[in-house]
C-alpha cells in the first residue's frame, strides 16, 4: 500500500468519528467532499462513497451500486483520458438557504472530469441530495 493510500485510508477512519453523522455547517460539508474526491483521485471509488454514506439518506444498497457503477466506469475514463494527476475545488453555489452545490475538477493527463456534490437542508443539519460526475467542462465556466 503506498503512502497516499494510507494517509486516505486514514483520513476516511478519522472523517467517520469527526462527524458523527451530522453536517451541522457549509464547511463540515465542504470537508467530506473533499475527502470524498481526494480518495476518487486515488481510484478508491467505494472507499470515496463511503465517506459520503453517513450523510446520505438512501439506503446503503444504493450507494454501493452507485459506487460499483462508478468503479465500472473508470477503466474507461482511464483509457480515454490517462492517468489522474490532481484534483481541484472550482466552487460552491448556493440556492436559497437550504440548497448548496460543491464543483470539483479531477485532472487527468489528456482531459478532466467534473465532480458535482449537492446538499440539502431540510431543517438544521445538511445531508447529501446527490452526486455525479461528467466530463462536461463547459458547466465549469
Amino acid at each position: 500500500m503506498n503512502l497516499s493510500r494510507l494517509f486516505c485510508l486514514y483520513t476516511l477512519l478519522f472523517s467517520t468519528t469527526l462527524f458523527a453523522d451530522e453536517l451541522s455547517t457549509l464547511a463540515d460539508a465542504r470537508e467530506v467532499t473533499d475527502k470524498a474526491v481526494a480518495l476518487f483521485q486515488n481510484e478508491m471509488i467505494v472507499e470515496g462513497y463511503n465517506v459520503l454514506k453517513p450523510y446520505w439518506p438512501l439506503q446503503t444498497i444504493e450507494i454501493d451500486s452507485l459506487a460499483n457503477q462508478t468503479g465500472t466506469q473508470w477503466p474507461m475514463i482511464k483509457q480515454r483520458f490517462g492517468t489522474s494527476i490532481a484534483t481541484e475545488f472550482v466552487k460552491e453555489m448556493h440556492a436559497g438557504k437550504s440548497l448548496a452545490r460543491f464543483v470539483y475538477m479531477q485532472k487527468f493527463q489528456n482531459h478532466a472530469i467534473r465532480w458535482v456534490f449537492t446538499f440539502y437542508r431540510p431543517r438544521d443539519k445538511w445531508i447529501v441530495n446527490g452526486v455525479s460526475f461528467d466530463d462536461r467542462l463547459e458547466l465549469l465556466f
